[in-house]
């Protein structure tokens, strides 16, 4: 019983996870803050 918890939260933090990943690439994340590009060629003057 304590092996199937311990699966089923670690499945839910991989579908979180994979949400993530897919709403910062797809550029819908509204909640989630990365350094772009654009910051980091602003940084380097």
């Amino acid at each position: 019983m304590r092996k199937a918890t311990w699966k089923r939260k670690a499945r839910l933090q991989a579908e979180k996870a994979l949400s993530l990943g897919k709403s910062v690439l797809t550029g819908r994340s509204t909640g989630f803050y990365y350094p772009t590009d654009d910051a980091e060629e602003g940084d380097e003057e």
